[in-house]
């Protein structure tokens, strides 16, 4: 039986992960306390369970904020993906079985089923590409028993999650203001989840190639990384839209 607290540890994750709690925002004890109706010492509680995962930050003297978004903390967070989630797979290709393979098959057939995603697609079918995105790389990665470096790939996962929301959130913001620019834009977000690179991976995977795998997974994860940079170049992604509805990457086109 779920104890409160932990219901209350899986609704502020899920409220800071999905960017309802704004990074960088302070959380008021009083105010949280009100909201999630619950006392003083359980919100505490789970406000240092969450330091553990770099999700909220402690402050001397100010309490504790909802952990902001960096420019250095998404590139950090990317190099440890390709560190973890990297060995994971080349394990899998490795000494995966033929379960491992038939669940490979399966997420990756419900991933290409998709249609190819455009920023300026609804926050439903973007969420929908995610989850059935998520589940192909999730597979990818069962083949070995490693839980601690499983342990750290969904926490590195995680932590990206809110960097991808915020991204392509104030992406179809940008391109619906500026059409200047925007259609730019919208092709390098076209550009990173395409579905060429996922099929590469689904066939190095199939063919038993680890080296090939690793490689592979290196370069997804470096597009990434290439797309955020080439957007910065043409939006700054560190200011916060008027509405007030997204928030500030820190160091951003500095």
């Amino acid at each position: 039986m779920t104890s409160k607290s932990d219901a209350l540890y899986t609704r502020l994750r899920a409220d800071i992960l999905s960017l309802k709690l704004e990074p960088g925002s302070p959380l008021r004890l009083p105010v949280l306390s009100k909201k999630y109706g619950i006392g003083l010492t359980p919100l505490r509680e789970c406000f240092h369970r969450l330091t553990t995962e770099r999700l909220v930050q402690t402050e001397h003297n100010r309490g504790f904020r909802v952990a902001p978004l960096s420019l250095s903390d998404l590139l950090d967070l990317e190099a440890s993906r390709r560190a973890v989630e990297g060995t994971l797979f080349e394990q899998s290709v490795r000494g995966g079985d033929d379960e491992w393979e038939r669940r490979i098959l399966g997420a990756y057939h419900h991933l290409a089923a998709l249609p190819a995603m455009s920023v300026l697609q609804s926050e439903e079918d973007l969420g929908a590409w995610t989850t059935r995105h998520n589940a192909f790389h999730a597979a990818l990665i069962s083949g070995v028993e490693a839980p601690w470096l499983h342990h750290f790939q969904m926490q590195i996962a995680d932590n990206l999650m809110r960097y991808q929301i915020h991204i392509q959130r104030s992406l179809r913001q940008h391109c619906a203001a500026q059409s200047e620019q925007g259609g730019e834009a919208a092709a390098i977000f076209a550009h990173a989840m395409a579905p060429e690179p996922h099929e590469a991976l689904f066939k190095a995977a199939m063919a038993r190639q680890p080296d090939t795998a690793r490689a592979l997974f290196e370069d997804h994860v470096r597009l990434s990384v290439e797309a955020f940079m080439s957007l910065q170049e043409i939006i700054q992604l560190g200011e916060a839209p008027a509405s007030g509805a997204y928030v500030k990457i820190e160091g951003a086109g500095q």
